[in-house]
């Protein structure tokens, strides 16, 4: 069976502990709830949640990242457990700090990666010409068009969702890949590959929250009359079913880092 992402996200105090191969959920007035650990491939917490150390160092001994937020909806901490094998990406990576200039060169990819996202969204969403080649106007762009139609709270709180989970893709993923725990600098920085690449990924998923949240109007120039009502549950569920898209999207972003620093050489 294909491992899953696990949301706990409760109203109320929630319990979360290690029981054999499997975590046990406990709810007031509920029947406990066990997943087990085989079916778990990231987790997300609320910072409602009581997670014993136990479940913690279970889910680290078998690479499972656990993405905690505070009720805000903001990264309050990340638990990404031990690092896999060495790679060929994380050889090139070590080799890159190495070189004097080699904050600039990685900023310099960070940015042409951004201007080739912009430039796809505003092909994609037909957005003004003039924002093509502007990665931050074109982001802000974006944001004002979701909020006319589903508010200013309403589109802060999905863009939000759908950054935690590219975060915890690519957490995942660099996991697999060698940068985990033992090799933090990679993780927690400078640089913070991890929030680097997931920033490119959220940017990426960007068509898949605008035409979601516009009733499946790509377009921005046809207009909406309806606000349209969208709940937290209703995000997360949505970003469930782009799973399949979003690794496609970040591994591209991951294979393009690894094909830029071999190139360079």
């Amino acid at each position: 069976m294909t491992a899953k992402p696990l949301h706990i996200e409760p109203r109320e105090r929630t319990e979360v502990c290690l029981d054999g191969p499997a975590l046990r959920i406990e709810r007031p007035r509920q029947a406990p709830v066990w997943v087990p650990l085989r079916r778990i491939s990231r987790i997300t917490l609320s910072v409602r949640v009581n997670i014993s150390l136990e479940a913690i160092l279970a889910c680290s001994e078998r690479g499972i990242v656990i993405l905690l937020h505070d009720d805000r909806e903001a990264p309050a901490a990340r638990i990404v457990g031990r690092a896999g094998r060495l790679t060929q990406l994380r050889q090139r990576l070590l080799d890159l700090t190495e070189e004097p200039d080699w904050k600039k060169s990685y900023g310099d990819w960070r940015y042409a990666m951004n201007r080739r996202i912009a430039a796809t969204l505003g092909r994609r969403l037909q957005a003004p010409l003039t924002l093509h080649n502007h990665p931050r106007n074109m982001a802000r762009w974006v944001r004002e068009q979701i909020g006319q139609v589903v508010g200013e709270e309403t589109e802060r709180m999905t863009r939000i969702l759908f950054r935690q989970q590219a975060l915890a893709w690519m957490q995942q993923r660099l996991l697999q890949l060698g940068l985990g725990a033992e090799n933090e600098l990679w993780l927690a920085g400078p640089p913070d590959l991890a929030q680097d690449l997931a920033n490119l990924l959220a940017f990426r998923l960007e068509t898949i929250r605008f035409g979601w949240l516009r009733g499946g109007r790509l377009s921005a120039r046809r207009q909406i009359a309806k606000p349209v009502s969208v709940t937290r549950r209703a995000v997360v569920a949505k970003t469930q079913q782009i799973q399949p898209r979003m690794e496609r999207l970040g591994q591209d972003i991951v294979n393009r880092l690894h094909r830029w620093l071999v190139e360079r050489v």
